[in-house]
C-alpha cells in the first residue's frame, strides 16, 4: 500500500450516497419545473444564500423557506416551489458499492467524514442515513455544527488543526468539483467521485493495492 495516505475524508452525500442532485431533477420534472431551477436557486450568491446560511445553521427553517423563495423571485423565478419537498430531497439511499469501498478501505486506513448537512432540529422528519452511518468514521466534520461548509476554505483548515495531519497525507474525496478545489490548493490529495467503478480503479492505482 502506498504509506503517503494516511487517512481518508470522504463527503457522504453523493459520495456514499445516491446524489441528492438526481432527486432534485425528479422533483422538476414531476412538478414542471424548468430543469436545473434549484442547483441555480442554490448557486447563486453560494457563500451568502439561504442553502449555505441552513447548512451552517444559521437561519430555522421558516427563515430558510422565506429566504429562498425570496432568492427565487430575484431570479425571476415564478415556478411554485414546495420547500418541504425540496428538503425532502435529501433523504437520499445508501450507494451499496461505493459503501463497499468505504469499508474494504477503513480496515487498512483511517476514515473521516467532512460534509454539508442541515441540523436534526430542521428536518424533524428526515430518513437520513447518514445518522446511522456516521458511527463508521473515525471524524465526523458537520457544516451545521461547526458554522463552516464547503467550499469555504475555513472548513479544510479546521479539518487540518484538528486532525494535526499535513494535508499531503489526507485524500479527500467529493462528488463536486467546487467542493475539491480549496483542498486542492491547500495541498490535499484529492479525487471527483462519479462512479463506484472508476473510484475502485483511481484508489487501487494511488494506494497501489
Amino acid at each position: 500500500m502506498n504509506k503517503i495516505i494516511k487517512l481518508i475524508l470522504w463527503d457522504f452525500g453523493g459520495v456514499l450516497t445516491k446524489s441528492p442532485l438526481e432527486k432534485f431533477s425528479k422533483y422538476e420534472k414531476k412538478n414542471n419545473i424548468t430543469p436545473g431551477t434549484i442547483i441555480k436557486i442554490n448557486s447563486f450568491n453560494k457563500y451568502d444564500n439561504a442553502w449555505a446560511k441552513l447548512e451552517k445553521n444559521l437561519i430555522d427553517k421558516k427563515e430558510f423557506s422565506a429566504l429562498f423563495l425570496m432568492e427565487a423571485n430575484n431570479l425571476n423565478i415564478k415556478d411554485k416551489l414546495d420547500v418541504n419537498k425540496i428538503l425532502n430531497c435529501l433523504n437520499v439511499e445508501l450507494e451499496p458499492s461505493m459503501v463497499d469501498i468505504f469499508f474494504k478501505l477503513k480496515k487498512k486506513i483511517p476514515a473521516a467524514c467532512l460534509t454539508n448537512n442541515i441540523s436534526k432540529n430542521i428536518l424533524k422528519n428526515s430518513n437520513s442515513p447518514f445518522d446511522n452511518f456516521k458511527v463508521n468514521f473515525n471524524y465526523v466534520f458537520e457544516s451545521c455544527k461547526l458554522g463552516l461548509r464547503k467550499p469555504e476554505e475555513a472548513i479544510y483548515k479546521y479539518v487540518l488543526n484538528f486532525l494535526k495531519l499535513s494535508p499531503e497525507y489526507i485524500l479527500f474525496i467529493d462528488d463536486l468539483g467546487i467542493n475539491l478545489k480549496p483542498a486542492k490548493k491547500l495541498g490535499f490529495n484529492t479525487y471527483k467521485a462519479v462512479s463506484a467503478k472508476e473510484t475502485r480503479v483511481f484508489l487501487k492505482h494511488l494506494l497501489e493495492q
